[in-house]
């Protein structure tokens, strides 16, 4: 009986887990293989949308639609994939953007920009993946009309680049 007692433990405990569940080494495997896949995906955005109010990554709160009254701030959320790492001396990396606007109208003539609009970087331990920007844009005294907001994001370590794109209007 004495003999009996280890292996029902060891049953029991191989019940006791949950289907599916591996060990930190499969996890950490598991994670190799999207560090590897966001390592060959080219800079993107997998999320852009307007939001009036932004607290983190994923917790936001989406616009009703693309009309916006005469100087109210259009707020953007985005979540970029694929972009790089800059590893420092320090063991830390700077991941971010630099950003160029451009505000076109119906025709895709641009009547607003800068360049060099807005900078974003953080420096961390760790490579994260769970990254947000917050863009903030006001146009004072721009008249009603159909327009394309257009911010050029530049990857300050890998110097890629991608744009994000979305239509809006101001109201009368």
């Amino acid at each position: 009986m004495v003999r009996l007692l280890p292996v029902a433990f060891a049953a029991a405990l191989l019940f006791a887990l949950p289907a599916g569940a591996q060990d930190l080494t499969g996890l950490m495997q598991a994670e190799a293989q999207v560090a590897a896949a966001w390592e060959a995906t080219p800079l993107s955005f997998r999320k852009t949308l307007f939001a009036t109010r932004i607290e983190a990554f994923g917790v936001y709160e989406e616009k009703a639609g693309t009309v916006f009254a005469p100087d109210e701030p259009i707020i953007v959320y985005a979540e970029p994939v694929g972009y790089g790492y800059r590893a420092n001396a320090d063991g830390t990396f700077d991941f971010g953007f630099d950003f160029d606007l451009a505000v076109k109208n119906d025709v895709g003539e641009i009547v607003s920009g800068k360049e060099g609009f807005a900078s974003t970087v953080l420096t961390s331990k760790v490579q994260n993946r769970e990254f947000l920007v917050t863009l903030t844009l006001t146009l004072s005294g721009a008249p009603a009309g159909n327009y394309v907001l257009e911010y050029l994001a530049r990857d300050v370590a890998s110097g890629e680049t991608a744009t994000i794109g979305l239509p809006f209007t101001i109201s009368d």
